[in-house]
């Protein structure tokens, strides 16, 4: 059954900022939260009225800052482990004489696939840990906010500063 759904994400309001390391743009970036009253739907038509939710996103690149961008290694490894296996499984077919082109190529072209990713595997490092990354990053330290350009106000009790204009928060 096909099948189309999502969410919109309607009334969409600055409410933070922070700053924060973008795996897309693989730097240091400025990243907003952006809360918004989220919807499912189904066909386009709005069914499931989810609630307020905060949204962050990378001022470059407008990505979520926090997901990954490229494919992880388990998920690598995973494919390594299926290519093999469908080798493995071209492998122990007879080969008729008709299809003897075909049933060739369905035997080495996994086998080719699985050696270049595994060479991959090997050769590229190891992507350093969301936490090293952000451990090198200062927190935001401004005074005024980026949205409205009004002085910030410290926190009650050592919390976060907010803006009295927009109400966004530094975090």
């Amino acid at each position: 059954m096909f099948l189309i759904h999502g969410v919109y994400h309607w009334w969409p309001k600055r409410v933070g900022f922070r700053n924060d390391y973008c795996r897309s743009c693989e730097g240091p970036r400025r990243a907003i939260a952006i809360r918004t009253f989220d919807v499912g739907h189904v066909f386009w038509m709005p069914i499931l009225p989810v609630g307020f939710w905060k949204h962050w996103s990378c001022t470059a690149c407008r990505r979520n800052p926090r997901a990954p961008a490229k494919t992880r290694r388990i998920f690598k490894w995973i494919g390594l482990a299926c290519l093999i296996l469908l080798d493995m499984m071209f492998w122990n077919v007879p080969v008729d004489a008709r299809v003897a082109t075909v049933a060739w190529a369905l035997r080495l072209l996994p086998a080719g696939g699985a050696i270049a990713l595994l060479i991959n595997l090997l050769v590229t490092p190891k992507d350093p840990k969301l936490s090293e990354l952000l451990a090198s990053i200062p927190p935001a330290a401004d005074t005024v906010c980026p949205f409205c350009a009004t002085p910030l106000m410290a926190g009650i009790d050592g919390g976060p500063w907010s803006c009295p204009g927009c109400g966004a928060v530094r975090y």
